[in-house]
């Protein structure tokens, strides 16, 4: 059991049904454990679904993030190494990053498992499970994590999600602190930016740094009058992310992105999802009601003398 846990048995194993469809079929699941994915769908939650709750599943990705990064420094293992396999997705190995435990399998179970509870739909719950299964597999078909990196991950996820009850009755209200606790995590997620090497860490850091700038501003809120309004919503605010990951990717170099810019960056990132572009909306939508506010006639008729 050791040796299919730990060893490359897994891998050669694997290495007898792969096929070039499961080569391009993995490597498209895997990117959906990547930030970019998480980010494009946590916003548009935010914004046309539940503004709530879209800020719990964020505050559960970011402390999961941070887990697993700690986690990745404390256990210190290596990838696999490319010598005796074959791997397909490089990043990780190219990165720097180790490999217990799996943090896409860790983020995968979290991420999925909460919208799971959320939407509480038998069909959606099936779909969840089935995602997390697939980013996890695709980790070890793609050779870049051990199987027993992704029991770990699949452990402190599901140890995360203990979390829920409590940041469900935080979210009732409105992730209320006090001033102490804001200032206090604010210093801890301030130096982890200022002293961490690790990229991953620095992203969770600065995500910290986000949702208790969240906590502090005034709560962004736009009423949507139907689903054309919110489609376009979502459609103009995705565009607006993606610019903002390219202008990101275009300051801060794959390798050359560790370090306070990084995760200021990112902190950035998400207040602009999660409250500029949010009071924006709001700000327009108000100025249409008010341009569609019926106007006394008397008052627009040129010349009308009242009797």
């Amino acid at each position: 059991m050791g040796e299919l846990l730990t060893g490359y048995t897994v891998f050669h194993w694997v290495a007898t049904w792969s096929h070039p469809f499961f080569d391009v079929f993995f490597r498209i699941v895997t990117d959906l454990g990547y930030p970019l994915f998480y980010f494009l769908v946590i916003a548009p939650l935010f914004w046309v679904v539940d503004r709530r709750r879209a800020l719990v599943l964020f505050l559960l990705m970011a402390v999961s993030g941070l887990l697993n990064s700690e986690a990745k420094l404390w256990f210190d293992t290596p990838r696999p190494d490319p010598e005796l396999i074959r791997v397909l997705d490089l990043r990780p190995i190219r990165g720097g990053s180790r490999s217990f435990p799996s943090g896409h399998a860790q983020i995968a179970v979290v991420f999925w498992l909460y919208l799971a509870f959320w939407a509480r739909r038998r069909w959606f719950t099936v779909l969840a499970v089935s995602a997390a299964v697939a980013i996890s597999f695709s980790r070890i078909y793609l050779g870049v994590h051990f199987p027993l990196d992704i029991a770990g991950g699949l452990l402190i996820g599901g140890a995360t999600l203990a979390l829920v009850p409590s940041l469900e009755r935080w979210a009732r209200a409105d992730f209320s602190m006090p001033v102490t606790a804001v200032l206090l995590a604010a210093a801890v997620g301030s130096a982890l930016l200022l002293t961490a090497s690790d990229p991953a860490l620095i992203v969770a850091s600065g995500c910290l740094l986000a949702f208790l700038a969240l906590g502090i501003l005034p709560p962004a809120r736009a009423t949507l009058a139907d689903r054309r309004e919110a489609a376009i919503v979502v459609a103009f605010g995705l565009a607006v992310q993606v610019a903002g990951f390219a202008v990101l990717g275009r300051l801060l170099p794959v390798n050359g992105g560790a370090g306070a810019p990084l995760g200021l960056g990112i902190a950035a990132l998400w207040l602009v999802a999660l409250w500029i572009y949010p009071h924006g909306v709001a700000v327009v939508l108000a100025r249409r009601a008010v341009a569609a506010e019926p106007i006394d006639a008397e008052e627009t008729v040129p010349g009308r003398v009242s009797e």
